[in-house]
Parts: structure tokens; sequence; C-alpha cells
């Protein structure tokens, strides 16, 4: 076979490498009834399965493999690119978004060979990094077949009034020009760090094609863990990709972390951010708690599509006292998130009548609470006593950490005293486990279970 699997034609003729031999082929036709069946289901150009099945199989694969699937022939390029955004992404450990001052630009200049932004080709050791370990890094700037796309007259048009009336790229509570934005990926015990500097203020349109290219690189990334100081202004975004449906909007991540200094983060959260685990850090003198307690309100009882666990650190015992009572009471908590925290929270707590199961040590008080509509929606909730700490405006308060989660009454292995237990069929039984490694499962294993596929068309 080709060392690449491909054949490659030039002026009508037909060539492929083997074992270091280049040979050129000649073709003649074949009778189907004379081509032996082992040829026929080895290497079809393209399945013979429904468009929705055929997805399905390519939602197993990861970014690398789709890769290598898209290059083969035209049908599958075109086929992941009009499915691109329900398929897997560039995966990288971390992002962070944060301003840079001009004192810390001049930092750079306390070394012999500072780093260049926008230089793709500098590979240095990271010479700050903010207390961690000196890291290979990677400044770039794109070069410009990468970005450039023909705009219509009606966009250009929108995008010099947006730099005509300084409409920020990025919205930040203090007063720096430049955002940094650092991607960080670990392959192979090898911590590699990418810097892209964006100006908080595009000045130009090639700026704005820039910031265009790269948000739509994040947005069709994943990442392990995200850390936002300043967001990606929403305005920004909606003027950037005019309505674009084929870019995804969202930034894709495990875990984020969110600065959250006005409701514009929030507006940016909610419309541009899908993360499993997602952590707001409240400004007590920054935030308007009173005029934001609704929209935060809403993200804990309609973002559950969204976000599986919901953290806000830093806030009054009010939204405590409206989540709790909206557990008991609504009528439909379909679109709750499964898991709330509140973490450094003050203020009076309202007991809750139908609370049950309560276990108080004196440190952390705990309890269940269900709907009044549909009593098998439980959740639990624990309180933790924290310390004494004087807030500006409340003055001494105790401050606590609250977990809420919703309670799985359907979950199938049930675990005990370090053992697991499964019931099937009005039968018990114990479960001994041991581990398997990845390579090892067979591929039909993994798309039946996760989309119920035939094994005959897993293969």
């Amino acid at each position: 076979m080709s060392e690449d699997r491909r054949i490659i034609e030039y002026e009508g003729l037909k060539y492929y490498k083997e074992e270091g031999q280049w040979y050129q082929l000649q073709m003649y036709p074949i009778e189907a009834n004379k081509l032996p069946d082992a040829i026929k289901t080895k290497k079809p150009t393209k399945f013979d399965l429904p468009p929705e099945i055929q997805l399905d199989v390519f939602k197993c694969l990861d970014f690398t493999q789709l890769l290598s699937v898209q290059q083969t022939n035209v049908y599958f390029k075109n086929f992941i690119y009009q499915y691109d955004k329900e398929l897997a992404r560039k995966k990288f450990n971390k992002l962070e978004i944060f301003p840079i001052s001009e004192g810390t630009k001049n930092r750079y200049k306390e070394h012999n060979k500072p780093p260049k932004l926008y230089d793709f080709k500098s590979e240095e050791l990271r010479l700050w990094d903010f207390g961690m370990s000196e890291q290979t890094y990677k400044f770039f700037k794109p070069e410009p077949r990468l970005y450039e796309f023909e705009l219509s007259k009606q966009l250009e048009k929108k995008w010099k009034s947006a730099i005509e009336n300084s409409i920020p790229m990025f919205l930040t509570s203090t007063n720096e020009k430049t955002v940094i934005c650092e991607l960080e990926r670990n392959c192979k015990g090898q911590r590699d760090l990418y810097y892209f500097q964006l100006s908080r203020f595009a000045k130009t349109i090639e700026e704005m094609k820039i910031a265009r290219y790269f948000f739509q690189l994040l947005f069709n990334c994943t990442f392990e863990f995200s850390i936002i100081h300043v967001v990606i202004n929403p305005q920004m975004i909606e003027l950037l990709f005019d309505n674009d449906n084929k870019v995804p909007l969202q930034l894709h991540s495990q875990i984020t972390e969110l600065a959250l200094y006005d409701e514009l983060n929030l507006n940016f959260a909610w419309n541009h951010l899908i993360s499993n685990e997602f952590v707001m850090f409240i400004g007590i003198e920054s935030f308007n708690m009173e005029k934001n307690r609704d929209f935060l309100f809403n993200i804990l009882t309609n973002g559950g599509d969204k976000f599986f666990n919901v953290g806000y650190d830093n806030n009054d015992s009010k939204l405590y006292n409206l989540i709790i009572e909206h557990i008991e009471t609504a009528q439909d908590l379909s679109k709750m998130v499964h898991e709330i925290k509140f973490n450094e929270m003050y203020g009076h707590l309202l007991s809750s009548k139908g609370a049950k199961n309560i276990e108080d040590d004196g440190k952390t008080k705990r309890f269940q609470i269900s709907n009044k509509h549909n009593p098998k929606i439980e959740f639990s909730v624990s309180i933790e006593k924290g310390r004494m700490r004087n807030i500006p405006t409340y003055g001494n308060n105790l401050f606590l950490t609250v977990y809420a989660k919703k309670m799985n009454k359907d979950r199938k292995i049930i675990e005990h005293e370090g053992l697991k237990y499964y019931k099937e069929k009005g039968q018990w039984y114990q479960l001994q486990m041991f581990p398997i490694e990845e390579d090892k499962v067979p591929d039909a294993i993994k798309i039946k279970s996760k989309f119920d596929l035939p094994p005959e068309i897993c293969i």
C-alpha cells in the first residue's frame, strides 16, 4: 500500500509509493462479481449509510482523526465541514485571557532577548511567567492568507463605524490597552505555551480581520480549564461574524473561572460560553448585586443546557434564599443546573419548612429538599460555616459555603462501603471492576455505548 494510503494523480496518470519505491499504475475495469468480497468491504470511498448514522460515527473520532479522514476525499471533506459544529474540536489544556499593562511590557526590555509578540518563529524560554517555571512559548501572528476574506460593503461600513466609535474588542475593569490570550497544551511531558496579542481597541480593518480569525479559532477549540479576566465584547462578536451561522460563537471549556464586575460579563457568559463547571468571582465593590441578581438567578434556573455546575464566590444570601424557594415551588425544574455552590456567602438564611434528613454538627448542616409538584426531584444541601469577615456596607458577617446538588435516583450502579452493586430485572448483583486500557476497548463497544448502533454498522 502507499505509505500515506493515497493514489496521486498527475496529468492523467496515477502513482503511488510503497517501501520507498514509486509506481505508475495501470488500471482496467473488473466485473463486480469477480471482485473479492474482502476488497469490496475494505475501503469504500464513502459510507453507504444515512447521513445521520455517518455523523454519529464521526462523533467518535477526535480532532486529529477527523483531519485525517477529511483529507481522504472530497466527500468526507465537505461532509465534515458541513457538520463541524457537532464534531470534535482541537483540544488545549488551558486558556487564559488577561490584560497586559505598560509596566509588564517594560519588563521585556530588561532581558537581552525579549520575546517578540506576534512572531510565530520565536520559540525561546518563557522569560516572565507569573510565578511558574520557565516553559517553551510561541508568540505568533497569522499570515494574511489565513484571515483575508472579501468583505461586503455593508459589513465593511459596520466595521469602520466600530473603529471610529472606539467599540472595545474586550471588556475590562482596568484601562490596559492590550490583551493577551495564553493557550497551554501539554503533550508527551512537554508544556507548550502559545500567546496571541490583541489591541483592546482595533484601529484598522486588518486588525478586525485578525481578531475575527483568532476568535473563530477559539470557538472551534475545547479547553480543559479557562481563566477569563476580561471578556470578548458580545457587541464586537456580533459585528465581526455578522450572523454567520457556520461559525459556533461559544467558548467550550470543562472548567471556567470568570471575573465578574458588571452585567456585560454576564451577557458574554450566557451567550458565548459552554462549560461543565462554571465559577464566577463576584467583585464585592464593583459588581451591582441588586441590579444583576435576576440575571444570576436565571443562569441557575435556566442554564442547565450550558452549565452542569455553577459557583458564585462572594455573594449575599438573597440569591440562596431565592434558589431554595425555587427548588421547592417551581413547576418546571428541567432547565436548572444540577449543582450549585455559593462560596464565601454572607447574610441571613431562610429556613426550609420542607427540609428532611437534617444533620447538624455545629460546623456543617446537611439536609434534603424536594419539589412539591414533583417530589421525585430532590436536592441535597450542605452549609459549612467559615470565618468572620467585615464587608463594606454589610458589616461583620460569618462567611458560609453552600452546596446544592440534584440527587439522581435513577443511577443504576450504587456504591456502598467501597463495593458497587447493580440491579437488573429484580436481581441484585455485586460488581467486580478492573481497569482496561483505552486501546483494548473494541471500537464497536465505544460507538454502541454512545449511540446505541448495531455492531455491524459500527464495524
